[in-house]
């Protein structure tokens, strides 16, 4: 499906993408960064993504009411952005450009109206997959990431879902969260020498985490390589969070009687996964603690909050249990762990005995809480 100008701006209207992206603050600039890793800026050539070719035969102009045209010399006319992307995703047939529209409104969250408005917290924007101009980022480390597609949808592995469910975790949940796999990423280190790397992922394990723009509009993510990366297995986190992230935030109730906290965002999958209607947060990394307006704000709106810790049994001494009595104390709040001699968490406690078993013990868990709070 090749649309001229003309048609296009039928398409357009009738399915009120450009009105959604602005009101995101997107415009077709933004797709193009985006999706097109050659473009820099405008006028100046870069080599296409969608020739095998190394030649830098393609270029970017801006045309009339901010449209964009891509020159291409292996196309015998020029291209806008949509058009771009059926060629680059190979979508075929008449609902070609529908795939479009879809992969930029799950690329771009467009259709979501979360947080909620009421929300007392600072965290205020739908985590989404967005790339700035690397000029214009107030991270010390800046991440880009390329999900993994097929077809304009997420494409998942034999090996992806077979890494997950060995914790309880479907796709489906994945995807809830914004979770998916990566065919590469570029990590820009501001701190080191300020040069943008590129990493192919290729058959490696390898997840995004999406969160919150910062005050500046700067992306956070979190990369989660289960595996390590090329043989190193000291590889498995890349970050550019700040404690002001809470992962699973956005997700849970307005108000509600009891909130659990987590060690981390696998366990808080889990628990939701086996519990469902149940809220769940947790920090963005073991061992650390919410932002102090960030509590404040949790604080407020459960009556009872529970901490699910991390118990390093036999490290002696055990820097869960420890982290854990600190805050229980300093903010009077019980917490609950798995057993010694068994797993340090609720993901690593089902792989090991299953499903049947980790209801059980979650079952046993919540009996306990009740006595501890409603007695």
């Amino acid at each position: 499906m090749n649309l001229n100008f003309k048609t296009l701006k039928k398409e357009l209207n009738k399915n009120n993408i450009e009105t959604e992206l602005r009101k995101k603050g997107f415009n077709e600039y933004d797709l193009a960064r985006y999706y097109i890793p050659g473009f820099k800026k405008f006028n100046t050539h870069f080599k296409s993504d969608i020739r095998s070719d190394d030649k830098n035969n393609s270029m970017i102009c801006r045309i009339q009411n901010g449209k964009l045209l891509i020159s291409d010399f292996g196309y015998k006319i020029g291209m806008n952005i949509y058009n771009y992307l059926i060629e680059k995703y190979n979508f075929n047939g008449k609902d070609a450009f529908f795939h479009v529209l879809n992969m930029i409104r799950e690329d771009f969250k467009l259709d979501s109206i979360l947080p909620l408005k009421d929300s007392k917290s600072p965290n205020t924007a739908h985590p989404i997959a967005y790339n700035e101009e690397i000029k214009e980022s107030s991270l010390p480390v800046k991440i880009e990431v390329k999900r993994r597609r097929f077809e304009g949808k997420i494409n998942w592995t034999y090996w992806d879902e077979e890494y997950w469910e060995s914790f309880g975790i479907s796709t489906k949940k994945l995807e809830e969260k914004g979770i998916a796999p990566l065919e590469k990423f570029w990590i820009t280190n501001f701190n080191k020498d300020g040069i943008r790397r590129e990493y192919n992922v290729e058959k490696e394990l390898c997840y995004v985490y999406p969160f919150y723009r910062n005050s500046k509009g700067s992306f956070m993510y979190k990369i989660y390589l289960p595996l390590g990366f090329k043989g190193n297995k000291d590889f498995k986190w890349i970050s550019n969070v700040n404690k002001k992230v809470v992962q699973n935030y956005q997700c849970i109730d307005k108000t509600g009687e009891l909130l659990i906290i987590q060690s981390s965002f696998k366990d808080t999958m889990l628990m939701e996964e086996l519990m469902p209607g149940l809220n769940v947060v947790s920090p963005n990394g073991e061992g650390i603690w919410f932002n102090k307006d960030v509590w404040k704000d949790l604080s407020s709106r459960y009556i009872y909050k529970v901490l699910f810790a991390n118990n390093d049994y036999p490290k002696n001494p055990n820097p869960g249990l420890e982290f854990a009595r600190k805050h229980s104390l300093l903010y009077n709040i019980p917490f609950v762990c798995t057993p010694d001699n068994t797993t340090s968490d609720i993901s690593d406690y089902y792989k090991k005995y299953g499903k049947e078993e980790t209801i059980k013990f979650l079952n046993k868990i919540f009996d306990n809480i009740n006595l501890i709070l409603y007695e």
